[in-house]
């Protein structure tokens, strides 16, 4: 009897906190958000007057809730970035609130008992997390649960290729290379890089296998991109610099190919040709390229010369069906020409160890700020930027995409002295 009044107490209360809240009768985030940045130090005194971060607007979304606030003069955006998770701290705590939409999760016809200490126990270790941004208002995007650690691969259409989770309703998010022809990839070791390079490959296979050719160049000495040796999409692969500067030669000369070919048909691109090939040119660890860190003379022009045709792939070879793919740890301008940068509208970049190294990336912070989790990254275009986990390709996955595509392919390893010099105009002097 005692039991079931206790219980009956129990529901009754939280039935009545829920109701509360579903009605908007009770305090919410934003209450709890202006007071946090109040003790974080970020109002401003002016005189005997105390200017506050004041509350605009609010909305609910089915991930979470954004709040909109104007922030005193005095006080920039930075100044809250600095103070982010100060703000996802003070709102993870062990008082959490049940509501209208997990009571209704609740089976009431079973045992109710099991229910409310699962759904407590679920209550008491869920982490919000929180996004912070400014269009002249202070955004702040509280979302009820977080980010998934870790998403399965699932290969895109055409062009497009699966980039990653978006915290938004687990919208998975595609990098159309159609639109967007060049990416760059930064980030610490081990963090992803190498991983959304074999899920970009296995998508394009999959997708596209007859009009997909791959000049890959895996300067980790093989160990991530030795699997696509013997497929037939792959034109030439490289493991070492002077295998890079040939795989890079026979790219630039495809691309002079079809250069003229459109400019014999009178066209301004692939696209308007119909020419339904595309070329990928990809580069894992382009640092070891680096002219700075060559030791002999020689290396040293052959690192330039491989920087040299990455430049002008970047510049000509978008209206020609060429993509660059180029991936590092630091990508700063001795590392990946500057031309290539410039011209890749896309970024991924995955943990770094400072801002300094964001900003490199990125130009701007926050990828130092991203969690140690394995696949969380910041993608970034010209007009947006958003924080995803990206898709994990097992080797199982890599096997079954490129199975059906191996073939038997003839010759040896290209040697550094059957590499060619590129042609350039030159004038000989003899001896009479």
């Amino acid at each position: 009897m005692l039991f079931e009044i206790l219980t009956t107490g129990l529901m009754g209360g939280i039935a009545l906190k829920a109701f509360s809240q579903h009605k908007g009768l009770s305090t919410n985030d934003s209450g709890k958000i202006q007071r946090i940045i109040s003790l974080a130090g970020l109002n401003v005194k002016d005189g005997k007057d105390t200017l506050t971060t004041q509350l605009i607007k609010k909305n609910k979304h089915e991930w979470g809730w954004e709040y909109k606030y104007r922030i005193p003069l005095g006080r920039s955006f930075s100044d809250y970035e600095a103070k982010r998770k100060v703000l996802e701290d003070g709102l993870n705590n062990r008082k959490k609130n049940v509501t209208f939409n997990d009571l209704r999760q609740l089976n009431f016809s079973g045992d109710l008992l099991p229910q409310l200490q699962q759904l407590w126990k679920a209550k008491l270790t869920e982490q919000k997390e929180i996004e912070l941004a400014y269009d002249g208002l202070l955004i702040v995007r509280v979302y009820d649960k977080p980010l998934a650690k870790e998403v399965s691969f699932i290969p895109g259409e055409g062009w497009k290729v699966p980039v990653g989770v978006t915290r938004a309703l687990n919208e998975l998010k595609y990098h159309d290379f159609e639109m967007v022809p060049h990416v760059v990839l930064g980030g610490a070791t081990r963090y992803g890089k190498s991983n959304f390079i074999n899920s970009t490959i296995c998508s394009l296979v999959h997708c596209e296998p007859e009009h997909t050719n791959l000049y890959l160049i895996d300067l980790k000495g093989g160990v991530e991109l030795c699997d696509y040796e013997n497929i037939k999409q792959t034109v030439s692969i490289a493991y070492e610099p002077h295998e890079a500067l040939h795989t890079l030669q026979m790219a630039y000369e495809k691309m002079r190919d079809i250069q003229r070919d459109l400019k014999r048909m009178g066209k301004k691109s692939v696209q308007h040709a119909g020419i339904k090939e595309r070329c990928f040119v990809i580069v894992d660890e382009v640092g070891e390229l680096n002219p700075s860190e060559a030791v002999t003379k020689e290396e040293k022009r052959l690192k330039l010369e491989c920087q040299t045709i990455m430049s002008q792939i970047a510049r000509l070879g978008a209206g020609l069906g060429f993509r660059l793919v180029i991936a590092t740890q630091y990508p700063v301008g001795d590392v990946i020409p500057r031309q290539v940068k410039q011209n890749a509208d896309a970024k991924l970049c995955f943990r770094v160890q400072s801002a300094v190294a964001s900003r490199v990336v990125l130009d701007a912070e926050g990828a130092e700020s991203l969690p140690m989790i394995k696949g969380r990254a910041i993608y970034q275009t010209a007009d947006k930027r958003e924080i995803l986990q990206t898709p994990l390709i097992t080797s199982q996955i890599i096997h079954d995409t490129i199975q059906p595509h191996i073939i038997e392919k003839k010759g040896e390893r290209v040697e550094e002295s059957a590499i060619k010099p590129r042609r350039t105009d030159t004038v000989t002097f003899e001896e009479v």
